[in-house]
């Protein structure tokens, strides 16, 4: 199972349907939380919203976990032991306020188990080798702490 999941702030319909459009073309099972996004898809099971527990469960027993390029899920994945496709909102097609998501994507795809794309093409290249996805490992703290300086030099400066 792929869960696909675009965070409670913002829909992300440009990421919702790339993944009904894939879902069309593959058996693999698709479930999103779609939050209140205008695209309804077609060929996935969807929720607008998922309570904390279900959310973390689906993350758990996904093959896969497709996401907004967020970092609480990114942490959430490296937590569950799963692999992480992250797609970009971009302002330029009125996704977002700013462009912070696409600078993040430079350092995101850096870490353990973290898979980033900007395009539809991008994220079915990943798809198209789910069973080719690393996790990250537990005990590298690498990631972890690159992700952790990121952040906190952020909050501190507001600068990426």
């Amino acid at each position: 199972m792929i869960f696909v999941a675009v965070g409670t702030q913002f829909p992300f319909d440009r990421l919702i349907e790339n993944m009904d459009d894939w879902a069309n073309d593959h058996e693999e099972k698709v479930l999103a939380q779609i939050s209140e996004g205008e695209y309804l898809p077609a060929h996935i099971k969807w929720q607008r919203f998922l309570d904390g527990e279900e959310y973390n469960k689906n993350i758990r027993e996904a093959s896969v976990f497709v996401s907004h390029a967020g970092m609480g899920n990114i942490i959430s994945a490296r937590e569950q032991q799963t692999p992480i496709i992250v797609m970009n909102r971009q302002y330029k097609l009125g996704e977002h306020r700013n462009d912070h998501q696409a600078e993040g994507l430079k350092w995101m795809g850096k870490l353990d188990g973290v898979y980033t794309a900007s395009t539809k093409k991008e994220l079915f290249n990943h798809l198209e080798h789910i069973d080719q996805l690393i996790v990250a490992d537990p005990e590298n703290k690498v990631g972890s702490s690159e992700l952790s300086s990121y952040l906190a030099n952020f909050i501190k400066t507001g600068k990426r």
